[in-house]
Protein backbone atom coordinates (compact mmCIF):
# COMPACT_ATOMS: atom_id res chain seq x y z
CA UNK A 1 0.00 0.00 0.00
CA UNK A 2 1.23 3.44 -0.62
CA UNK A 3 1.10 6.33 1.82
CA UNK A 4 -1.67 8.04 0.49
CA UNK A 5 -3.66 4.66 0.70
CA UNK A 6 -2.39 4.22 3.98
CA UNK A 7 -3.59 7.82 5.42
CA UNK A 8 -7.24 7.28 4.24
CA UNK A 9 -7.47 3.95 5.85
CA UNK A 10 -6.56 5.12 8.87
CA UNK A 11 -9.08 8.13 8.35
CA UNK A 12 -11.39 5.53 7.48
CA UNK A 13 -10.44 3.17 10.67
CA UNK A 14 -11.03 6.22 13.02
CA UNK A 15 -14.54 7.13 12.13
CA UNK A 16 -15.79 4.86 14.76
CA UNK A 17 -14.26 6.53 17.14
CA UNK A 18 -15.40 10.07 15.82
CA UNK A 19 -18.94 9.27 16.44
CA UNK A 20 -18.29 8.06 19.75
CA UNK A 21 -15.37 11.37 20.74
CA UNK A 22 -18.15 14.41 19.33
CA UNK A 23 -21.01 13.10 21.81
CA UNK A 24 -18.80 13.12 24.61
CA UNK A 25 -16.66 16.56 23.35
CA UNK A 26 -19.91 18.31 23.43
CA UNK A 27 -21.19 17.41 26.80
CA UNK A 28 -17.37 18.32 27.90
CA UNK A 29 -17.61 21.79 26.59
CA UNK A 30 -21.25 22.34 28.04
CA UNK A 31 -20.16 21.07 31.46
CA UNK A 32 -17.06 23.78 31.12
CA UNK A 33 -18.89 26.67 30.23
CA UNK A 34 -21.77 25.68 33.12
CA UNK A 35 -18.49 26.04 35.46
CA UNK A 36 -17.41 29.37 34.42
CA UNK A 37 -14.92 28.09 31.05
CA UNK A 38 -14.97 30.57 28.59
CA UNK A 39 -15.18 29.21 24.77
CA UNK A 40 -11.06 29.94 24.11
CA UNK A 41 -10.31 28.19 27.90
CA UNK A 42 -12.66 25.16 27.03
CA UNK A 43 -10.81 24.73 23.37
CA UNK A 44 -7.85 25.44 24.26
CA UNK A 45 -8.15 22.60 26.74
CA UNK A 46 -9.22 20.25 24.28
CA UNK A 47 -6.30 21.13 21.94
CA UNK A 48 -3.50 20.93 24.75
CA UNK A 49 -5.01 18.31 27.59
CA UNK A 50 -6.78 15.68 25.28
CA UNK A 51 -8.17 13.39 27.15
CA UNK A 52 -11.48 12.79 28.14
CA UNK A 53 -11.83 12.07 31.95
CA UNK A 54 -8.30 14.21 32.47
CA UNK A 55 -10.55 17.17 31.17
CA UNK A 56 -13.80 16.27 33.11
CA UNK A 57 -11.32 16.05 36.22
CA UNK A 58 -9.94 19.34 35.66
CA UNK A 59 -13.43 21.38 34.95
CA UNK A 60 -14.67 19.73 37.99
CA UNK A 61 -11.69 20.06 40.42
CA UNK A 62 -11.43 24.29 39.15
CA UNK A 63 -15.01 24.49 39.71
CA UNK A 64 -14.06 23.60 43.59
CA UNK A 65 -11.29 25.94 43.53
CA UNK A 66 -8.38 23.20 43.43
CA UNK A 67 -5.05 24.31 43.36
CA UNK A 68 -2.92 23.42 40.35
CA UNK A 69 -1.05 21.25 41.99
CA UNK A 70 -3.54 19.34 42.96
CA UNK A 71 -5.03 19.33 39.74
CA UNK A 72 -1.60 18.74 38.25
CA UNK A 73 -1.35 15.48 40.44
CA UNK A 74 -5.26 14.15 39.87
CA UNK A 75 -4.54 13.99 36.30
CA UNK A 76 -1.17 12.54 36.23
CA UNK A 77 -2.61 9.79 38.46
CA UNK A 78 -5.73 9.32 35.64
CA UNK A 79 -3.62 9.55 32.48
CA UNK A 80 -0.48 7.07 33.74
CA UNK A 81 -1.62 4.66 31.52
CA UNK A 82 -0.57 6.84 28.47
CA UNK A 83 3.42 6.44 29.58
CA UNK A 84 2.64 2.23 28.68
CA UNK A 85 0.70 3.00 25.86
CA UNK A 86 2.78 5.42 24.15
CA UNK A 87 5.61 2.99 24.31
CA UNK A 88 3.89 0.59 22.84
CA UNK A 89 2.86 2.58 19.83
CA UNK A 90 6.64 3.64 19.31
CA UNK A 91 7.88 0.18 19.86
CA UNK A 92 6.10 -0.92 16.72
CA UNK A 93 7.87 1.75 15.04
CA UNK A 94 11.52 0.08 13.50
CA UNK A 95 12.77 4.29 14.00
CA UNK A 96 11.12 7.40 15.38
CA UNK A 97 12.81 10.81 16.40
CA UNK A 98 12.62 12.49 19.67
CA UNK A 99 9.96 15.23 18.17
CA UNK A 100 8.16 12.45 16.39
CA UNK A 101 7.71 10.61 19.84
CA UNK A 102 6.53 13.62 21.34
CA UNK A 103 3.59 14.56 19.06
CA UNK A 104 2.88 10.99 18.59
CA UNK A 105 2.33 10.62 22.58
CA UNK A 106 0.38 13.57 22.68
CA UNK A 107 -2.23 12.10 20.76
CA UNK A 108 -2.48 8.19 21.86
CA UNK A 109 -5.91 7.41 24.23
CA UNK A 110 -7.67 4.38 24.68
CA UNK A 111 -9.77 4.29 21.74
CA UNK A 112 -6.55 4.82 19.28
CA UNK A 113 -4.01 2.45 21.04
CA UNK A 114 -6.30 -0.11 20.81
CA UNK A 115 -7.11 0.18 17.14
CA UNK A 116 -2.57 0.99 16.29
CA UNK A 117 -1.68 -1.75 18.44
CA UNK A 118 -3.84 -4.81 16.98
CA UNK A 119 -3.33 -3.55 13.51
CA UNK A 120 -1.79 -5.48 10.73
CA UNK A 121 2.28 -4.88 10.84
CA UNK A 122 1.67 -3.86 6.56
CA UNK A 123 -0.20 -1.12 8.37
CA UNK A 124 1.96 0.18 10.93
CA UNK A 125 3.35 3.23 8.91
CA UNK A 126 3.46 6.96 9.92
CA UNK A 127 0.79 8.06 7.20
CA UNK A 128 -2.00 5.35 9.03
CA UNK A 129 -0.87 7.20 11.80
CA UNK A 130 -1.62 10.20 10.86
CA UNK A 131 -4.72 8.89 9.71
CA UNK A 132 -6.14 7.54 12.81
CA UNK A 133 -4.44 9.70 15.30
CA UNK A 134 -5.04 12.78 13.40
CA UNK A 135 -8.47 12.46 13.03
CA UNK A 136 -9.51 11.26 16.68
CA UNK A 137 -7.99 14.33 17.94
CA UNK A 138 -9.56 16.39 15.68
CA UNK A 139 -13.15 15.18 16.11
CA UNK A 140 -12.45 15.61 19.79
CA UNK A 141 -11.42 19.47 19.49
CA UNK A 142 -14.71 19.46 17.03
CA UNK A 143 -16.88 18.15 19.90
CA UNK A 144 -15.88 20.89 21.99
CA UNK A 145 -16.39 23.52 19.21
CA UNK A 146 -20.08 22.53 18.88
CA UNK A 147 -20.80 22.24 22.43
CA UNK A 148 -19.61 25.46 22.73
CA UNK A 149 -22.36 26.40 20.22
CA UNK A 150 -25.02 24.01 21.25
CA UNK A 151 -24.39 25.69 24.99
CA UNK A 152 -25.78 28.93 23.33
CA UNK A 153 -29.50 27.54 22.12
CA UNK A 154 -30.02 24.56 23.76
CA UNK A 155 -32.69 24.54 26.80
CA UNK A 156 -31.03 25.65 30.16
CA UNK A 157 -32.54 21.79 31.50
CA UNK A 158 -30.74 20.33 28.62
CA UNK A 159 -27.43 21.75 28.88
CA UNK A 160 -27.52 21.23 33.00
CA UNK A 161 -28.77 17.48 32.59
CA UNK A 162 -25.16 16.95 30.32
CA UNK A 163 -23.50 17.25 33.31
CA UNK A 164 -23.89 13.56 34.71
CA UNK A 165 -21.67 12.69 31.19
CA UNK A 166 -18.83 13.29 34.11
CA UNK A 167 -20.08 10.35 36.34
CA UNK A 168 -20.93 8.35 33.52
CA UNK A 169 -17.68 8.79 32.20
CA UNK A 170 -15.58 7.39 35.52
CA UNK A 171 -18.46 4.78 36.27
CA UNK A 172 -17.26 3.82 31.87
CA UNK A 173 -13.44 3.68 33.18
CA UNK A 174 -14.04 1.69 36.57
CA UNK A 175 -16.62 -0.87 35.78
CA UNK A 176 -14.53 -2.80 33.60
CA UNK A 177 -12.09 -3.74 35.85
CA UNK A 178 -14.18 -3.91 38.73
CA UNK A 179 -16.17 -6.67 36.87
CA UNK A 180 -12.98 -8.63 36.02
CA UNK A 181 -11.51 -8.23 39.41
CA UNK A 182 -12.81 -8.50 42.91
CA UNK A 183 -10.13 -6.64 44.42
CA UNK A 184 -10.18 -4.00 42.02
CA UNK A 185 -13.80 -3.45 43.05
CA UNK A 186 -13.12 -3.24 47.01
CA UNK A 187 -10.11 -0.77 46.29
CA UNK A 188 -12.69 1.33 44.13
CA UNK A 189 -14.51 1.21 47.02
CA UNK A 190 -12.06 1.81 49.82
CA UNK A 191 -11.33 4.78 47.75
CA UNK A 192 -14.52 6.20 47.66
CA UNK A 193 -14.99 5.58 51.80
CA UNK A 194 -11.19 7.38 52.07
CA UNK A 195 -12.29 10.34 50.03
CA UNK A 196 -15.99 10.73 51.91
CA UNK A 197 -14.00 10.56 55.05
CA UNK A 198 -10.88 12.89 54.06
CA UNK A 199 -13.53 15.88 52.44
CA UNK A 200 -14.97 16.32 56.15
CA UNK A 201 -11.24 17.49 56.99
CA UNK A 202 -9.41 18.48 53.88
CA UNK A 203 -10.10 20.33 50.86
CA UNK A 204 -12.46 18.25 48.62
CA UNK A 205 -9.70 18.49 45.65
CA UNK A 206 -7.04 17.12 48.16
CA UNK A 207 -8.79 14.71 49.43
CA UNK A 208 -9.29 12.48 46.07
CA UNK A 209 -5.44 12.78 45.03
CA UNK A 210 -4.06 11.74 48.77
CA UNK A 211 -7.25 8.60 48.70
CA UNK A 212 -6.17 7.80 45.12
CA UNK A 213 -2.55 7.83 46.03
CA UNK A 214 -2.94 5.81 49.33
CA UNK A 215 -5.15 3.35 47.62
CA UNK A 216 -3.07 3.10 44.33
CA UNK A 217 -0.33 2.14 46.54
CA UNK A 218 -1.80 -0.10 48.75
CA UNK A 219 -3.75 -1.74 45.12
CA UNK A 220 0.15 -1.87 43.98
CA UNK A 221 1.64 -3.76 47.09
CA UNK A 222 -1.25 -6.39 47.19
CA UNK A 223 -1.43 -7.15 43.14
CA UNK A 224 2.25 -7.82 43.26
CA UNK A 225 2.50 -9.86 46.57
CA UNK A 226 -0.63 -11.50 45.08
CA UNK A 227 1.47 -12.08 41.66
CA UNK A 228 4.86 -13.31 43.38
CA UNK A 229 2.49 -15.88 45.41
CA UNK A 230 0.91 -16.96 41.89
CA UNK A 231 4.38 -17.60 40.46
CA UNK A 232 5.42 -19.52 43.86
CA UNK A 233 2.40 -21.80 44.04
CA UNK A 234 2.93 -22.44 39.84
CA UNK A 235 7.05 -23.84 40.53
CA UNK A 236 5.74 -25.86 44.01
CA UNK A 237 3.15 -27.58 41.60
CA UNK A 238 5.95 -28.28 38.91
Amino acid sequence: MNTKELLFLGVRHAVPIVFGYIPVGIAYAVYAQQTGFSAFETILLSITGYSGSGQFLTVSMTSQNAGLLAIGIGIFLLNFRYFIMSTCVFNRFKRLNTFKKIFMSHLVTDETFAIFTTAEERLVSEAYFIGLFVTSYLSWILGAVLGILANSFLPESLTLAMGIALYALFIAIIMPGCKRDIKIFILVLCTAVMNCILSNFLDMSWSIVISSLVCAFIGAFFIKKNSENKRKGELTDE
